[in-house]
């Protein structure tokens, strides 16, 4: 019996036109209504769309922010905030500057970047807050850095690859509402949507054998192989339609999440039948 879904956003819930579809938003209400608990589990941050998404499914369970660097309730009851440190982000900051790309530095309320672009402004919308222009080197002195993020057009995409830095892990995603944009979410070393996924499921005293997880890209397999019913969007990554084959449901576009949300209803009326 399933009883916990983890959903991602980008090319999960939310598809080329930047919303969560009506069909999702039904199963989600009947979902509920079962007994079912729903948490959001997404690279975003955990204010602007995210947030206002993460309470209409769900706004009693913990929900997981920034590639699992925040997980919080929405009432602000925080289980989990794992910045990285001060002297990683300024290695990124440097790096940022020497490549002349994007670098989006995220507190728990705010996003941060050194200047404004069209790929920059474009992805503030893409999320629903506006990014605020600061020395991001002053930024890491004194703020909270809890993820930081490349924001790059596919050419740029293996030039921030290879910056490596000790202790600072990375996950990259894309979003059809977004196309030809990479985000390459940065965190600190072992924090990610997997480690995040144990702590929510461990608070809500759930079995993860009973969780199921809904996602599309690379940066949703830690968060996949913890569960015991893994779902992928057909629209997602090649390479997680070849790892789950026998767990594949129609792509976000076709409302996949819906259907695997009818799933877990089904597998709760066949239990208490």
């Amino acid at each position: 019996m399933i009883s916990l879904v983890f959903l991602d956003l980008d090319g999960t819930l939310i598809g080329a036109s930047g919303q969560v579809e009506a069909c999702v938003w039904d199963a989600a209400n009947k979902a509920r209504e079962a007994g079912i608990r729903m948490a959001i589990c997404t690279g975003r941050p955990g204010f602007g769309i995210a947030a206002r998404v993460a309470q209409r499914i769900d706004p009693n369970t913990p929900h997981i922010f920034q590639n699992g660097a925040q997980v919080t309730y929405l009432d602000g009851d925080t289980l989990q905030v794992s910045g990285l440190k001060e002297v990683q982000v300024k290695e990124l900051v440097k790096a940022a500057r020497q490549l002349g790309v994007v670098l989006e530095l995220y507190t728990p309320d705010t996003l941060y970047v050194e200047r404004k672009t069209e790929i920059s402004e474009a992805h503030a919308s893409l999320v629903g807050v506006t990014a605020i222009v600061r020395d991001l080197a002053d930024v890491a002195t004194n703020e909270p850095v809890v993820r930081a993020q490349w924001v790059v057009e596919p050419e740029r995409l293996d030039d921030v690859l290879a910056v490596k830095v000790e202790g600072v892990q990375s996950s990259l995603a894309t979003s059809p509402a977004l196309p030809n944009v990479f985000f390459v979410s940065l965190t600190r070393g072992a924090i990610d949507k997997g480690s995040a996924v144990e702590l929510v499921a461990q608070k809500l005293e759930i079995d993860l054998a009973n969780v199921m997880a809904i996602g599309d890209s690379h940066g949703d397999v830690s968060m996949l192989a913890k569960v015991g019913h893994p779902r992928v969007m057909r629209s997602g990554d090649a390479a997680l339609l070849e790892r789950w084959p026998e767990h594949i449901l129609p792509g976000v576009e076709a409302c996949g999440a819906a259907e695997g949300l009818e799933e877990a209803i089904a597998s709760r009326r066949q239990r208490e039948a």
